[in-house]
């Protein structure tokens, strides 16, 4: 669809930020059940080399070995679940950081599926962009179909007090399990676009800090609403490119006006910060969650705020 519209860079940037929009909600699924999982780069590992191993190994087609990495990654993520739910807070980050450390060690040390050397010569899909803004559409209107029905509510509930929800009848093991397994599907479903741009995947690919970045967007943006985790994943994967264009836009400063003290100094030190490789990337991710909890802890986005938002919206389709 967006052949010959948008070049490969401009492609390939939007595809990245929109894998991280679907691996946002993977943990927002959960979330939404009071489960804090840090274990959702391994559930994307299984749907990477799950989808990449049919399509490379077994020769079958992108649009079939989608789907069955979300599902085999659901599957896992159901089974994970399951101890899960005896469990919570701090000792639940520590079990799924535990399940993300195992795939690590089993994906390294496979040799089937590349082991230290990683996965290679993965078929690449020219229509990824396209997959990934359907599934973004998709996954926005079922959790907003989702928050206003019974089963979502009931989600809310559990989440606010699940004692409280288990006494009013709510079937809390089942819908935990569901939310696990969904977010795992989800994650999978990311993973198998990922590996299928990238072409290459190894152990280190999803990784801890790939958790980390995701339970940063869904943070940022806002756990409460459906819409924070798409305003937080979008937002911080396209910080690093607006700051590359500030760069960029430094460069045109004349040399005559920054070169004398301290603007010199000034002007350096903005950039060689700009150039925002992978430490300082993180470093300030770091400082806007630091931020984000003294300013606005609850997000971007809260659902309290979303009516205002929708007033606003309403005024300027009048407008």
């Amino acid at each position: 669809m967006f052949d010959g519209l948008l070049d490969g860079y401009t492609q390939s940037i939007l595809i990245f930020a929109g894998i991280n929009v679907i691996a946002a909600y993977s943990f927002f699924a959960p979330f939404k059940t009071g489960q804090v999982s840090i274990g959702q780069a391994g559930f994307m590992a299984v749907g990477a080399y799950a989808s990449a191993t049919l399509t490379r190994k077994f020769g079958l087609p992108f649009l079939v070995a989608l789907p069955a990495g979300g599902v085999l990654a659901g599957i896992v993520g159901v089974v994970i679940g399951f101890p899960a739910l005896r469990i919570k807070g701090i000792y639940l980050l520590l079990l799924t950081l535990g399940f993300s450390e195992i795939v690590e060690v089993i994906v390294l040390s496979w040799d089937y599926i590349g082991g230290a050397q990683g996965f290679r010569q993965i078929p690449f899909n020219p229509h990824t962009l396209d997959y990934v803004l359907v599934l973004i559409i998709a996954i926005v209107v079922f959790f907003g179909r989702l928050e206003r029905s019974s089963l979502g509510r009931a989600m809310d509930s559990i989440h606010q007090d699940e004692i409280a929800a288990e006494v009013m009848g709510i079937d809390v093991v089942r819908i935990k399990l569901v939310a696990f397994g969904l977010g795992a599907m989800i994650a999978g479903i990311a993973g198998a676009l990922y590996a299928h741009q990238a072409t290459y995947i190894d152990s280190t690919t999803f990784n801890v800090m790939t958790s980390v970045e995701i339970l940063t967007f869904v943070v940022v943006g806002g756990g409460s609403t459906y819409w924070g985790p798409l305003a937080g994943a979008a937002g911080l994967s396209l910080l690093p490119e607006l700051l590359r264009s500030l760069r960029d836009w430094l460069e045109l400063v004349p040399v005559a006006w920054t070169n004398f003290f301290p603007v010199n100094r000034i002007y350096d030190f903005l950039y060689g910060f700009l150039d925002f490789e992978n430490a300082k990337r993180l470093i300030v991710y770091g400082i806007i969650l630091i931020a984000m909890m003294i300013v606005r802890p609850d997000g971007l986005l809260t659902r309290d705020s979303m009516p205002r938002w929708r007033a606003v919206r309403r005024k300027l389709a009048h407008a």
